[in-house]
Parts: structure tokens; sequence; C-alpha cells
């Protein structure tokens, strides 16, 4: 009989603020259930946490930027990868039944998990009903690691066929600062005035880069 034990279940808060040790117990937890053979959990944990600052933001991580910490041949980073595809499946599931806008923290929190450690330019809309329900949340362009094409007709001719009245623009900055550059309103404008002809309302454009975010609407750049 092997005298290995399951590891106990790590205590987190379902409201408020979540410590760093709470943060490491989670990720010492996940390493030793996904990989029960791997040597040194704790100090991965710890390791994890001093280059992504939070588990959540490991759990978002780039899997190469996992294997950068954990090793390429370790089973750690793609079983994270995993883990992290089915929150976001379950998050998905579930904003297609509340407001999307209700709580703009989640919504920036999943931006984050679903894009804000990639290594390149993405551009996700959240296409919208009247109620602010999600419709469908569709990447529509992926590029560079400064650039991601747009194209304001693809996202008119989505929004018409899902019968969309309100868009959340999103997209990522890689190099980690999510300042909208000149283009970036520039292109935000382009497709907001489109959206006024054909009836389709930008509600707020989103962009995410390493932990951090700007809204357009939060900046006064849509009103």
């Amino acid at each position: 009989m092997s005298d290995h034990k399951p590891p106990a279940p790590a205590s987190v808060p379902l409201g408020g603020s979540i410590s760093r040790a709470q943060d490491h117990a989670l990720l010492h937890r996940l390493i030793r259930t996904l990989d029960t053979a791997h040597p040194a959990p704790d100090r991965l944990a710890a390791s994890l946490l001093a280059r992504f600052g939070s588990a959540g933001m490991a759990l978002s991580a780039h899997v190469g930027g996992l294997d950068e910490v954990a090793g390429r041949e370790a089973l750690v980073p793609p079983l994270l990868a995993v883990a992290r595809e089915a929150a976001l499946r379950l998050y998905r599931s579930r904003v297609r039944r509340t407001d999307v806008l209700a709580g703009r923290k989640g919504l920036e929190a999943y931006l984050q998990a679903c894009m804000g450690h990639e290594v390149i330019e993405q551009f996700r809309v959240l296409f919208l009903d009247g109620d602010f329900h999600l419709l469908a949340d569709d990447l529509m362009g992926t590029g560079t690691v400064n650039h991601s094409p747009v194209y304001p007709r693809e996202i008119m001719r989505r929004a018409l066929h899902l019968g969309a009245q309100k868009l959340v623009l999103a997209h990522n900055h890689p190099a980690g600062r999510p300042e909208p550059s000149g283009a970036d309103i520039e292109m935000t404008m382009r497709i907001a005035q489109i959206g006024r002809l054909m009836g389709v309302v930008v509600h707020d454009h989103i962009i995410v880069g390493n932990g951090r975010s700007h809204s357009f609407r939060a900046m006064g750049l849509i009103a």
C-alpha cells in the first residue's frame, strides 16, 4: 500500500482579496494534482508566482511562458492549458445567461485569461443583444507582435447575422502596455461610425496586457 496522501484542499475565499499565500497553495495543489511525480511542486509554485504575479495570471499565461518557468519537458504547462480552456468554457456558458457588463472586473479578467499573455495581437468581438447578453465571442483577427488586422465590414456582417445590437471590442498588447495607440482610437471610431449607420452600437473597446486593462468608455473615448 502506498504512503502517498492526496494534498489537502486549498482554502480560497469566494469573495474579497486573495493573498499570495493562498495563490501559492492553489498552484501547489494544482501542480501536485496534474503531475504527481513532480519533484518540487512548492518551488515551481513559487517560481510561477514570481514570474506572473498571481495564480490567476499564471493560469492564463501562454504555454510558451509556462515552459520558460517549468521547462519544456514538464507535464504541467500543457495540462494547465487544458485547465484554462475548461475554465474559459465554463465562464462563457455563465456569461451567456447574464448581463456581460454587470461585473466589469469579471469581464476584464475573462479577457485577460483569453489573451492577456498571448505573444501576438488578437482582436476579439463580443456580440451582445439589447440587454447585454452574450450572443457570441469571436476571434476576428490575429496578427503580429504589434498589429492585428481588423475588417469592420466583416464585424458588421457577423453582427447582422447574429442580430446583435451592441458590441464590445477587445484586443491585447503583447508588449504589456494597454494604453490605446492613435491607430487603435482611429480604428475604433471607424467601426463605431459604420455601426451607427447599421443600427449597431460599439459600447466599449477594452485593451488588455500583462494584468492591466484600459476601457475606452471609462477613458471617455466612447460615449
